[in-house]
């Protein structure tokens, strides 16, 4: 297993979470323009315009084109992570969809007993990027670590400074920007790898509830 496998798991996790949401908009949308006059074409193009708003899920973001876009990992990789991650059970393709989807018990597993044993991870030099773990905003407040200073991704555009952590993927504070959900699952995934007993152990309450929840 790979690192880049973890983030393309959690990665179709966002996808199919977003999927199932936009279902449930749309089902609730179209009881309620049975009870309106409002042309279902207008109630649609106002929420998928809405700049604020996830793009829609369709079947091509399952692609490894779309995949590739919005990872920015490569298309060979992508195809080589898709097959490890099914030959490990941890990854299956819906027989009625054709889409990959995430065994994301055994997943959470992975993370919760064995990823900061595979990917081990240490605080290193200060830098500019974007903020990590204990430090980001789905954990502020919620849990604290020793010391002052914040853990980051480097990235040369972040708005932070703190101790350098590196990210399970070299793509992944591009990746993230595109995708708050993904942000979210990263930054606690790093509190699991970082924290001691009590903290990841929170950090890992948190994840799964986010996950298993939709």
């Amino acid at each position: 297993m790979k690192s880049q496998d973890v983030l393309l798991l959690v990665k179709l996790i966002c996808l199919e979470q977003r999927e199932r949401l936009q279902q449930r908009l749309e089902s609730e949308t179209a009881e309620l323009l049975k009870q309106s006059d409002v042309p279902s074409h207008d109630q649609w193009q106002g929420w998928e315009d809405d700049p604020e708003q996830d793009p829609p899920v369709h079947h091509d973001s399952y692609s490894v084109r779309a995949l590739q876009a919005s990872l920015g990992i490569s298309k060979s990789e992508i195809a080589s992570a898709l097959k490890r991650c099914q030959q490990t059970g941890l990854l299956r393709i819906d027989t009625s969809t054709q889409l990959p989807r995430v065994n994301s018990k055994a997943l959470l597993g992975f993370i919760e007993h064995g990823l900061r044993y595979v990917f081990p991870v240490k605080p290193a030099e200060i830098v500019r990027g974007i903020p990590t773990s204990f430090s980001a905003p789905v954990l502020q407040g919620t849990l604290m670590s020793g010391g002052d200073l914040i853990h980051v991704w480097p990235d040369a555009y972040g708005n932070r400074k703190g101790q350098s952590i590196t990210p399970l993927f070299r793509t992944v504070p591009g990746a993230v920007k595109k995708d708050p959900r993904l942000y979210e699952y990263l930054a606690l995934i790093d509190a699991i790898r970082l924290g001691n007993a009590r903290e990841a152990n929170l950090a890992n309450q948190m994840l799964r509830e986010k996950v298993l929840q939709a």
